[in-house]
């Protein structure tokens, strides 16, 4: 009965190996092309199609991720029980061969989830952020030029309602977003924040108080733009020192265990 019991275990950790295998090499594909896209100027520069590409295929490669994972911790568990089993002289040819595989399989998969998670959380973000900035031009700046005061008080009155939250988003570790990106974000709320100061001010003929603020906001709008040329030129900087040795040890791992 043992020998047949060893015979099932490997036969029955083999097929998990080779669909962890598999799958861990299709997640690593994903991740690197994900990140490639991300790096190259910076998740804030993406198209808005782009942006729903790119985390539709960071939401598809957690799944993989997650479903390749599993297949590694089912083989390892054939593998413990393989390696459990009484009266033995010596462990199962495939316990030795297998687990070594199996953990570098293991750290490719948690370096890919570290990764897909700071996508899905960077995209996710890029995409509220991306469309607050287009409020500006839109309809913030066509009130302030038309001198309708209410109506760009109440603009950027919810445009700072919508970064303060986003602020907070930016400054998370999980999300591996650059702080220049943080910078722009912060540019976008003085903006917002001088407008609705400068409207108020306009409103009730406060002729020194609406002057100051619009030399406020004209400074916010050069910070803005300033800020949004300095975190797509540090994209190549940000994805070498903290994207590039994930994706190192991602590769590395995948094909140590393959």
């Amino acid at each position: 009965m043992l020998p047949q019991r060893v015979a099932q275990l490997a036969q029955a950790e083999a097929g998990e190996l080779e669909l962890a295998r598999k799958g861990t090499a299709d997640v690593t594909t994903n991740v690197s092309h994900l990140w490639a896209d991300i790096s190259a100027r910076g998740s804030m520069s993406l198209s808005d199609a782009q942006l729903t590409q790119d985390l539709a295929l960071a939401k598809s490669a957690q799944k993989s991720a997650d479903d390749a994972l599993g297949h590694v911790q089912l083989a390892q568990s054939y593998i413990a029980q393989a390696d459990g089993l009484p009266f033995q002289l010596h462990s199962a040819a495939f316990v030795a061969t297998d687990r070594p595989a199996l953990d570098h399989l293991d750290k490719a998969l948690l370096a890919s989830e570290k990764l897909i998670h700071a996508a899905v959380l960077q995209l996710a973000l890029a995409q509220q952020v991306t469309a607050d900035a287009q409020k500006i031009p839109t309809t913030l700046d066509p009130a302030l030029k038309a001198h309708a005061w209410a109506d760009a008080a109440r603009a950027s009155s919810a445009l700072a309602e919508d970064l303060k939250p986003q602020q907070v988003s930016a400054a998370f570790a999980d999300a591996l977003l650059d702080p220049l990106w943080a910078n722009w974000i912060d540019a976008m709320l003085a903006i917002a924040t001088s407008a609705q100061q400068y409207s108020l001010a306009a409103a009730a003929n406060q002729t020194q108080s609406a002057q100051q603020s619009a030399k406020n906001l004209a400074a916010a709008r050069q910070q803005f733009a300033a800020s949004f040329a300095a975190a797509q030129n540090g994209a190549a900087a940000w994805q070498a020192k903290t994207i590039q040795p994930l994706l190192d040890t991602v590769t590395r791992e995948t094909t140590a265990g393959s």
